[in-house]
């Protein structure tokens, strides 16, 4: 169904209106266990680093054990993420821990593999043009400082750089767009296989993928704002309550997390919800509790 960006922002933000509560549950309970998980298995490892720096054992179990803890934090952030969406999908249903837990990870592992491929394919991309460009311009030595600063890169050259970079960052809008309700179709359909996700996901966002980007666009720009005048107006604030004090500083930054952050992390849970409820037909029967 060809999506309006009216119609996203209205979704996106029934969805935060309905689920705002159990977003903070859920999201609340996570930075709890992961915090709590991050200082039983991290805590005696970088006291052990500081107490002796130079030990290079130290230092390759410090790394074994990062990587072990991002692991289990990515699975239980990704399946609270499950949650989220499957709730604010199915009101009133039991939460199902055990598909949440393994759908996540699934999900995640699944967009993994897609931004790696379009990483590489922007990579050979550049590498293309690098090549022919350098060979045009006399070698890979043509795009050093100093070949900037001389003058040997010519003002065409330089436009023509600027519009290859925000074509790469279309493009990655572009990608991400495509793939962006990946996560709600296996929500709503209650499955662990994030083809299944991937695959609807480039079917439904096909007759809207410009709109897509675009919305995605507008939206980063009002938070963007959002967050510049909200930052502005706390920190004038307690800048002249607390003087500059080290607990106003933590007054702040608490205040701050909760006005701002708090905020955007919820209305990224919302935005993919939105964006399937404003494309797919069967979702947009659906109505939030």
């Amino acid at each position: 169904m060809k999506m309006s960006i009216g119609a996203a922002f209205s979704e996106t933000f029934a969805f935060l209106k309905a689920n705002w509560m159990q977003m903070l549950i859920w999201f609340g309970g996570a930075l709890l266990v992961v915090g709590l998980l991050g200082y039983l298995m991290l805590g005696s490892t970088f006291s052990a680093m500081a107490m002796a720096p130079n030990d290079p054992t130290l230092i390759m179990g410090a790394f074994g054990k990062i990587g072990l803890f991002a692991l289990l934090a990515s699975v239980i952030l990704y399946g609270v993420c499950m949650l989220i969406w499957r709730g604010g999908m199915h009101p009133g249903e039991a939460p199902n821990l055990g598909w949440a837990f393994q759908a996540g990870p699934a999900f995640a592992f699944g967009m993994f593999v897609v931004m790696i491929a379009a990483y590489i394919l922007i990579f050979v991309v550049m590498l293309i043009f690098g090549l022919i460009f350098g060979a045009a311009l006399g070698g890979a030595g043509a795009f050093s400082p100093g070949a900037l600063e001389s003058g040997a890169i010519g003002g065409g050259t330089m436009f023509f750089m600027v519009i290859l970079y925000i074509a790469v960052v279309v493009f990655m809008l572009w990608v991400q767009g495509r793939f962006i309700v990946a996560g709600p179709v296996m929500a709503d359909r209650l499955t662990r296989n994030p083809i299944t996700g991937l695959s609807e996901s480039w079917r439904l966002t096909g007759p809207s993928q410009w709109v897509i980007v675009g919305f995605y666009l507008l939206f980063t720009i009002l938070l963007f704002v959002y967050v510049l005048v909200v930052g502005m107006i706390v920190g004038a604030i307690l800048g002249s309550l607390l003087g500059g004090s080290v607990v106003g500083a933590m007054i702040s930054l608490i205040i701050s997390a909760a006005l701002i952050y708090l905020p955007l992390i919820m209305v990224s849970f919302s935005i993919p919800v939105g964006v399937y409820r404003a494309i797919s037909p069967k979702a947009a029967a659906d109505v939030f509790a």
